[in-house]
């Protein structure tokens, strides 16, 4: 029997896909972005499921580039974060499109593209005014152009930038717009020019194909639902008397006569601590508060009036029976992002 249960909804995650795609333009395709482990959820079950409907996987380094080729070598996958030589050479055999942000970087790429005996594939990234990564004038652009011609097996297939805010209508998101279309203007007509987001695109300018990560995990855009379930095991079961300490320290006192039960899974499990004052997990739709500081592993819940088993399970994301909790809950409650809490849980898979 598991102490956790890990579970994708692929039902809901069918449905976000359809409802971003429904307000695409027909002939604009879709990038899934799949890094960090699929945002937590797991990037080799995401894929799996997504491979045939989707145009693109979008991973944050080679090494995840690598996984995602080697389960599915037809696909086409782009590495969205900052140029690494860290096993270069078997991203580039295996056909993982590498991101490029400075001249300098073009020769070191040919090299290990030699050694791979193919052609690099690469995108080019501009900075339009998040000023993290990219080139950052049409000037540098026009020299990386020119250099470029002198290195045949490296390829420029595609352009693309980042957007600096989740607000569709903010003016600095427009303002990048208009920068990166001046960058689209000097390239080739057949290039891949990609910048939009889950939070932006659908009432914006799409380009050539649109990268959606969040919205497709059920979040930041309208009318999806979160696709992640989580589940832990009741290990334990215990009668407490009022004034007894429960957990760590001096802290936590019952305040009446209570039955607690312990669930394997904390904060080493990507289960925030700072929950531990609002939080609380579900048990057959009902709701069961912690009573002591989330600890590394374990947690300790309020069970007084349920008909709960050692070995039943607590919802720890997600639904049970008309009730459900979410990562953006937990982030408000957190003061954190919904990312933040939906990557940590990559750590129990």
């Amino acid at each position: 029997m598991k102490n956790i249960i890990f579970e994708i909804d692929k039902e809901r995650l069918f449905n976000n896909l359809k409802i971003i795609r429904d307000r695409l333009p027909n002939s604009t395709r879709l990038c899934a972005v799949v890094k960090s482990d699929a945002y937590g959820h797991g990037a080799r079950e995401i894929c799996a499921e997504l491979n045939n409907f989707v145009d693109y996987f979008a991973v944050a380094n080679n090494t995840e580039g690598i996984t995602i080729k080697k389960q599915f070598p037809n696909a086409k996958v782009f590495v969205l974060g900052g140029f690494s030589t860290e096993k270069l050479a078997s991203a580039i055999k295996l056909g993982v499109e590498i991101s490029l942000e400075g001249v300098d970087e073009i020769p070191i790429l040919s090299k290990y593209a030699r050694k791979s005996q193919t052609k690099a594939l690469i995108h080019i990234k501009v900075d339009t005014g998040m000023h993290r990564l990219g080139l950052d004038s049409i000037e540098k652009l026009y020299k990386f152009f020119d250099k470029l011609k002198k290195y045949e097996n490296v390829v420029f297939i595609g352009l693309y930038s980042h957007l600096g805010s989740g607000d569709s209508y903010s003016k600095r998101n427009y303002d990048q717009i208009l920068s990166f279309q001046k960058f689209v203007d000097i390239c080739p007509v057949n290039t891949l020019k990609h910048l939009c987001n889950s939070t932006f695109y659908a009432d914006n300018p799409c380009y050539d194909m649109v990268r959606v990560g969040i919205g497709l995990y059920g979040y930041g855009f309208p009318y999806v639902k979160p696709i992640l379930n989580i589940r832990a095991r009741i290990i334990s079961i215990k009668k407490v008397k009022a004034g007894d300490f429960i957990g760590y320290g001096n802290k936590h006192k019952a305040k009446k006569d209570m039955t607690i039960a312990t669930i394997s899974m904390g904060y080493g499990d990507g289960l925030p601590r700072l929950w531990t004052k609002r939080g609380y997990v579900l048990i057959k739709g009902e709701m069961c508060r912690f009573v002591a500081n989330i600890c590394m592993n374990l947690s300790i819940i309020d069970i007084s009036g349920l008909d709960v088993k050692i070995n039943d399970y607590a919802t720890i994301l997600g639904q049970d029976g008309k009730s459900e909790i979410t990562a953006k809950e937990i982030a408000k409650a957190t003061k954190t992002i919904e990312y933040e809490i939906l990557t940590n849980f990559k750590k129990i898979k």
